[in-house]
């Protein structure tokens, strides 16, 4: 599959394209709002419990990126830190599994299981964000950023559309519950560490280092980084909000089973249409992406944030709700393909362990509004939760056309 002529930097080009492929087909098993959050609902979880769901997979992940940028920023190679977090994400998913089969008759127990799970696996992943970003980085071109992405995500969605199909299936046998949820983060695990394996095999270029830096220095160094860069600023605070427009994201599915009287097998169908959503999202992305227009696909993404917490305030047939995790899907992937694009280009190589590092730890804040959106769930209802996503969006949404520099750095950075 490799392109003749082209060797190893080509090499190391699909070997990242098979980890995100992987990596899609294993999240439609682990999906925060149309798997997991359901899950938890059956075992007779309270909203505010199921608002930890994307707290702890989002804030888990940005979370200790900083401290990792600290440990890895003087190091030429990061590789290794990512093969490492590989072992305890998989280890992790194995013990959820093997919790499940083992304490079907104590649900509080399964409970805490799969948040400290989730807790783990997201922690461990975040800390190989930095060799994730930086190797991708340093393997695939400015130039080739969007098709990489795209075809992570275009690819992988044919996957995740079998899962989709997959996971209707099973959920529609007679395998009796949790035995059944358990098979399905089983066939996740496999993915996922599948995906890992095919990122590991990546041949890491040594790269620029910095002088080494203890943990509490590199904090020292946050203020003045933001303070000082203007446009690096002004990305944190739109990826903050419409991080924050995500807050209703985990209740849409349960609104739908409870207050539209969706069937449980629409759950399926729901990953199957934001599937197709992604899809044609990263496809139609793309090209832009690649053209060094990332601020307004960021733009246009948040928008699509928007039209789904509207969506979910004004549709009632169950049969049309879909609408609104396609809207979502198609925003969210939008936002990933852009934001890192903008991220690579708002940095400097030898830097770029710091920019990421505190950008990610930043945005592990917004991350833990949906444990807040819970509590307002159990108090005030779903609908008041979507308001208020809406509201974040629509904040998003004006801070985003304040980028005319980041748009200049985007397009130099092409060139480069």
């Amino acid at each position: 599959m490799f392109a003749k002529g082209l060797g190893q930097p080509n090499r190391n080009f699909w070997l990242g394209v098979y980890n995100g492929i992987l990596i899609n087909g294993a999240e439609a098993f682990f999906h925060s709002s149309l798997v997991l959050a359901p899950f938890l609902a059956s075992l007779g979880a309270p909203a505010f419990v199921i608002g930890f769901i994307p707290a702890l997979r989002v804030g888990g992940w940005f979370l200790p990126q900083l401290f990792a940028a600290s440990r890895l920023a003087h190091q030429p190679f990061k590789l290794p830190w990512y093969r490492r977090t590989s072992l305890v994400r998989i280890s992790a998913y194995l013990i959820m599994v093997l919790s499940i089969y083992a304490f079907q008759g104590q649900p509080h127990v399964i409970m805490v299981v799969v948040l400290a799970v989730i807790a783990v696996v997201a922690v461990s992943g975040g800390i190989s964000g930095i060799p994730f970003a930086d190797v991708t980085a340093k393997v695939v071109p400015h130039y080739r950023l969007g098709t990489f992405w795209a075809l992570r995500n275009i690819i992988g969605g044919c996957l995740a559309l079998l899962s989709g199909f997959t996971l209707r299936r099973v959920l529609a046998s007679s395998m009796p519950f949790p035995q059944n949820f358990a098979t399905l983060f089983s066939i996740g695990a496999i993915l996922s560490g599948l995906a890992y394996l095919a990122f590991c095999f990546i041949r890491e270029p040594e790269g620029q280092v910095t002088t080494k830096q203890p943990f509490l220095q590199m904090i020292k160094r946050v203020p003045g980084l933001i303070s000082s860069d203007a446009n690096f600023r002004r990305y944190i605070r739109v990826r903050f909000l419409a991080l924050l427009a995500l807050l209703a994201d985990p209740f849409y599915a349960i609104y739908a089973l409870r207050h539209l009287n969706a069937p449980p097998t629409s759950l399926g169908l729901f990953i199957i249409l934001a599937t197709m959503s992604s899809m044609l999202a990263n496809f139609l992305f793309r090209k832009p992406a690649n053209q060094g227009r990332n601020v307004t696909v960021l733009q246009i993404s948040i928008g699509l944030l928007l039209s789904a917490s509207m969506t979910a305030l004004l549709v009632q047939p169950w049969q049309l709700f879909g609408l609104v995790f396609m809207l979502s899907a198609a925003g969210q992937a939008g936002i990933g393909i852009a934001a890192w694009n903008l991220l690579y280009a708002v940095s400097q190589e030898e830097q770029r362990p710091l920019y990421v590092g505190t950008a990610n730890s930043l945005l592990s804040l917004p991350s833990f509004a949906p444990i807040f959106a819970g509590g307002l769930v159990d108090l005030l209802g779903f609908r008041t939760t979507f308001v208020l996503a809406a509201v974040m969006a629509v904040a998003a949404l004006s801070f985003a056309f304040r980028f005319k520099e980041l748009k200049e750095l985007d397009r130099l950075a092409l060139e480069s």
